[in-house]
């Protein structure tokens, strides 16, 4: 870290005290003298820290690249890191004692007033963690008197080097053998200036929080569906291909860092992947002016998100490391106060902070509309080098060893400097680019899914009890039922013990045709499930920074309809799901004959690891996936809808018995013209109604970003996600 050094470690409970009490030792004073004199054990841990050094790692080569566009008088232009050379020799050529300079070091930054130590134990007696702790005080208290002496300014601003010049380039990366990982990375940063003093003050992290949420953010007119349906960015479900990090972060100097993964064909395209980020940028400027104004209501939003997801949803309590961190840049007063920090809140001020934080986008966003301040990086391995050459996109890259490569002279990174805006030759294909953009690049609009201001949960059962054991109210018929909870709940995400407005909702429609389908029946209806959720993904990724998700299930009792959300929001998300699944059939054969290779792709990886199905029904679904149309799978979907005879539902968490009943006479409303026959032959093969221990397998929830890890900017909020880096 550039500004702050933490240690720490664990260890079983019966062992803590004495652990601490040794752990203790490290910060007295004379043993730190000691030590640093001692010269065998300085020259050994002189080798141990350029050991660890690594510039060859292409995150390395990243840094000191990057240092190389800032003044090298800035304290972030220097070797940071440290190896033999920096510690022995140069220091023995000048003849400076590095042993007394750690020491000098040590008294001027390892101040008493300057440290916070986080112990958490099991230990249910305050007395004996605060006996544990006492080494600790007396320890630092010898350095106290220090402080007021050699005190040091915490604010140094800075930008990159004006200009495009030499500004663009691309890294060399070199090939790992062990890795089948093609993408590169494309990587735009650049530097903010925000002064960490005042008390008035927006932190870089929560700036670069809601610029995840405006940049990162998936859907119609976002740069991810902009680039997504070109083919430029990865699309795996394990990475979020397009994020802003804050690498560097202290008063007066702060780097913004926008990382894309990008396929090959987004490397060779990315002059117009860099256009396409400026174009989403711009179409945030208010018409005609260069201001970046974000309405009122959608930074609320984004005040929302960050809360439910970095407080009232976090999946585990902050540990140790992450306490001690925040308490440096929060405050131990704030960290302990047992309210949300991390993130402006609506009430902050009467909501002035909220505007404060809107004016400080504004302007981190007008700095990131100027292409001379950014610093463009993009990553190179041999292979898509070698398909540079092809003609398409970029002009070709020259080989490795050419001589217009450059090295940088401390951590050897190859780079070689290529414009990547449009040249002016290329004015009429850029005019053309800008107008394909602005028909498809748009600003944030209000999300319906995400609340503005969140309620307190509701202390309420979830049944009333009075209605009987599988009671109904108000339904309208008597084959849609509320069913009474069950011994065990649905298995939710894991979240904080105490309560919230998180809840679920599961419908499911009763037919006996899963459960005596063929095995051309049930390859059908896989294809019509998995088209249903191509067809919902809008909406998924709508409702993802709102806390909602779905699912779909075949089961043996027919389908299982889930929703997880909060009880604000979940009834419209379940309706729109609803009027989703009617309308899918009659789109389904409106649209291509031939499904989308993913569709078939994703039902043949599920056929081939199923189990319990013998080898004959195996092959026919097979066969039948691979010869299957949408029209079949529209077919099968009809068939199914036709064949239920009802449903039962259920709910858990913040909603009431009462909504419900309602959510559930809406649902059959959408539904009811699409679902069910007129004989009652069907209905008799129903033998019995399931309960709700009969329905509670662990749901898949869609999509795969509505875990807190892969929506944007989270990581920034949460540390679901480990917010504090390893």
């Amino acid at each position: 870290a550039y500004q702050q050094t933490c240690f720490h470690f664990n260890c079983p409970h019966d062992t803590f005290a004495r652990a601490l009490e040794r752990f203790s030792t490290v910060f007295i004073e004379t043993n730190v003298i000691d030590v640093c004199r001692n010269a065998e054990i300085l020259s050994r841990e002189i080798r141990r820290v350029d050991s660890e050094l690594d510039l060859e790692s292409v995150n390395a080569q990243l840094d000191y690249v990057t240092k190389t566009f800032v003044n090298p008088e800035h304290p972030y232009s220097k070797f940071s890191r440290g190896n033999l050379a920096s510690l022995e020799t140069y220091p023995n050529k000048k003849g400076i004692n590095v042993a007394e300079c750690l020491i000098r070091f040590y008294q001027q930054h390892y101040l008493a007033s300057k440290s916070v130590l986080v112990v958490v134990s099991n230990q249910q007696d305050l007395s004996s963690i605060e006996r544990w702790v006492a080494p600790f005080s007396a320890s630092l208290k010898q350095i106290q008197k220090q402080a007021a002496i050699n005190a040091v300014p915490n604010y140094y601003p800075g930008r990159f080097v004006r200009g495009k010049r030499h500004k663009h380039l691309i890294l060399y990366q070199k090939d790992d053998s062990s890795s089948t990982n093609e993408s590169e990375k494309l990587i735009m940063q650049w530097v903010l200036n925000e002064d960490y003093s005042g008390a008035k003050r927006s932190n870089a992290v929560e700036i670069a929080f809601v610029l995840n949420q405006i940049l990162g953010r998936r859907g119609p007119g976002s740069l991810y569906a902009f680039l997504r349906k070109r083919g430029w960015i990865q699309n795996r479900s394990s990475t979020l291909p397009l994020q802003i990090k804050v690498p560097t972060n202290v008063s007066g100097f702060q780097i913004l860092k926008l990382e894309l993964s990008l396929t090959l064909d987004g490397f060779l395209n990315r002059s117009r992947v860099v256009a396409a980020v400026y174009d989403s940028i711009d179409a945030l400027r208010n018409p005609g002016t260069d201001l970046f104004v974000i309405p009122r209501e959608i930074m609320a939003q984004y005040a929302t998100t960050a809360k439910l997801f970095g407080y009232i949803l976090a999946p585990r309590p902050p540990d140790a490391v992450e306490l001690v961190l925040d308490s440096v840049s929060y405050g131990v007063d704030t960290v302990q106060s047992g309210k949300w920090y991390r993130f402006t809140s609506t009430e902050d001020l009467g909501g002035l902070a909220l505007n404060r934080m809107r004016r400080s986008v504004s302007s981190a966003l007008a700095r990131m509309s100027d292409p001379d301040d950014a610093l463009i990086i993009v990553t190179a391995r041999s292979k898509a080098i070698a398909m540079s050459q092809s003609g398409v996109g970029n002009d070709p890259i020259p080989s490795i060893s050419s001589s217009k490569w450059n090295r940088e002279s401390i951590s050897g990174a190859s780079v070689y400097f290529e414009e990547m805006l449009p040249l002016k030759s290329r004015v009429e294909q850029t005019v053309l680019t800008k107008i394909i953009s602005k028909e498809e690049l748009f600003p944030p609009v209000y999300n319906p899914f995400v609340l503005t201001s969140l309620r307190p949960p509701r202390a309420t059962d979830n049944f009333d009890e009075s209605q009987g054991d599988r009671g109904t109210r108000n339904t309208v018929r008597r084959k849609w039922t509320v069913l009474k909870p069950g011994l065990i709940g649905l298995p939710l995400p894991r979240s904080p013990p105490e309560a919230s407005c998180r809840c679920a909702l599961v419908l499911q429609l009763l037919s006996p045709r899963p459960a005596r389908a063929s095995a051309k029946q049930a390859a059908n209806a896989e294809l019509w499930r998995l088209t249903f959720d191509a067809a919902a993904n809008d909406l998924a990724e709508l409702g993802a920074p709102g806390g909602l998700a779905y699912e779909l299930r075949f089961n043996k009792y027919g389908l299982r309809i889930s929703c997880l959300g909060l009880s604000q929001t979940i009834p419209s998300y379940a309706r729109r799901l609803a009027n989703l699944l009617v309308k899918h059939q009659q789109n389904l054969m409106k649209g291509q004959k031939i499904l989308p290779e993913f569709i078939v792709s994703s039902a043949l990886a599920d056929a081939n690891r199923a189990r319990n199905i013998s080898p004959t029904r195996k092959r026919i679904v097979v066969n039948t996936l691979l010869e299957a149309t949408s029209f079949d799978a529209a077919l099968e979907g009809i068939s199914f809808l036709q064949s239920c005879t009802g449903a039962v539902c259920f709910s858990e968490g913040d909603l009431t018995s009462r909504e419900t009943e309602c959510l559930l006479n809406d649902m059959q409303i959408i539904l009811e013209d699409s679902i069910g026959t007129k004989n009652t032959k069907d209905e008799q093969n129903i033998s019995t109604i399931p309960s709700v221990d009969d329905l509670i397998d662990t749901p898949n929830w869609k999509p795969r970003n509505a875990s807190p890890c892969y929506v944007a900017g989270i990581s920034l909020m949460s540390d679901a996600c480990g917010r504090i880096p390893r």
